[in-house]
């Protein structure tokens, strides 16, 4: 494995785990996560507006995202 793929695992792996630690009405900026992980700005809001439009973020302007709750359907 490259240094280069090492350490953008590595970036992925601090990402996953900043994002795991939120619980709902915790807010996230992209420079946040930036300095968190060490990725780049692109892919940190890439993942952010990926969970924006799976439904597990929210955005409250261009750089800030809060944790949402799930939206659990009793069966």
């Amino acid at each position: 494995m490259s240094f280069l793929s090492r350490k953008t695992d590595e970036g992925f792996d601090r990402l996953q785990t900043l994002l795991l630690n939120m619980r709902a009405g915790d807010a996230l900026c992209v420079d946040e996560a930036v300095r968190a992980s060490g990725l780049s700005e692109d892919v940190c809001r890439t993942a952010l507006e990926s969970l924006e439009r799976v439904g597990l973020m929210n955005r409250e302007n261009d750089r800030r995202f809060v944790r949402r709750t799930l939206d659990v359907v009793a069966r």
